[in-house]
């Protein structure tokens, strides 16, 4: 049958394309919610059911929130509209910067995680460890915020190391970043100040021979003491060129476990007890430094 007109003839459109949909389910706002509904916003919340979407900026003038978006954010980690979706198994996977954890232990402060406050203080203590032979120069960097870090959420383990470490770095070089003066309190600064200056008056016993242990010395005859103290003076000698100044500890332990290159005894015992004088010097370095930096009485 033929069609004279156009009229009766009907064309379909052509199907439309399906739209993909997203696996994550957003929950569309309701007539309820639409005041706090901001298409604008940066952040979304939701909560068992009901969700707002509004912007960062008002959140920050929350103390719980303001705290809560301090945290450092692993940087890939899932998001949606803005609100972050932890995972701790990718949190713990990735490389672990100074913010991260001092947001997060005071996070886990403020609202009581001890989950959290266990991992933020291991974190911590990998870089200011409590054996001082340990510290390595993880240690060096924000060693002055560890120390404001440490006052502020009670974790005074980390306390002897972080003092320890800000003393080698040179601050005429602003190796420790130039602004710890800032950042430490007037009552650490002096506790540094203190430290640095036993520490240095306890280099200058080693190298001039003078034992400020009770109990005596270990004796050697007078050409091996005087063979010893010299090649202590090169050994534990600082670099001029370097950031840092003399790690008398390191330097110690380097010489117990590595030996004395270019140490020559002249009697067998002489080289026994410096072996013995090496080992009381860490040992009682160790002992020390706290007090040193007014930590312990």
């Amino acid at each position: 049958m033929m069609h004279d007109s156009d009229e009766d003839i009907q064309v379909s459109p052509p199907p439309a394309k399906r739209q993909r949909k997203s696996q994550r389910r957003i929950p569309k706002p309701s007539s309820e919610q639409l005041p706090f509904w901001f298409y604008d916003g940066d952040i979304m919340i939701g909560v068992e059911g009901q969700s707002w979407k509004i912007h960062r900026s008002k959140l920050m003038c929350s103390v719980v929130f303001a705290d809560m978006l301090e945290l450092p954010q692993p940087s890939d980690i899932e998001s949606m509209h803005g609100w972050w979706l932890y995972e701790r198994d990718k949190f713990d996977s990735q490389t672990i910067v100074f913010d991260t954890i001092a947001g997060a232990l005071r996070i886990s402060n403020k609202y009581d995680i001890a989950d959290l406050r266990q991992w933020s203080t291991f974190q911590l203590l990998l870089r200011w460890p409590q054996d001082l032979t340990k510290m390595t120069y993880t240690a060096f960097p924000h060693a002055a915020e560890a120390i404001c870090l440490a006052r502020e959420c009670d974790a005074p383990e980390i306390l002897p190391a972080a003092f320890y470490a800000l003393s080698i770095v040179r601050w005429s070089r602003r190796a420790e970043g130039g602004s710890s003066h800032l950042q430490l309190s007037p009552a650490d600064l002096r506790c540094f100040i203190v430290g640095r200056e036993e520490l240095q008056d306890h280099l200058h016993s080693i190298l001039s021979g003078v034992d400020e242990r009770t109990g005596g010395h270990t004796v050697l005859c007078d050409d091996c003491e005087n063979a010893t103290l010299t090649w202590l003076s090169s050994r534990l000698q600082a670099d001029a060129s370097s950031p840092y100044g003399t790690w008398l500890l390191r330097d110690l332990q380097d010489i117990a476990v590595n030996g004395y290159p270019r140490l020559v005894f002249v009697h067998y015992l002489c080289e026994m007890a410096f072996r013995l004088r090496i080992k009381e010097f860490i040992r009682h370095l160790q002992e020390v430094i706290p007090r040193y930096f007014m930590l312990r009485t």
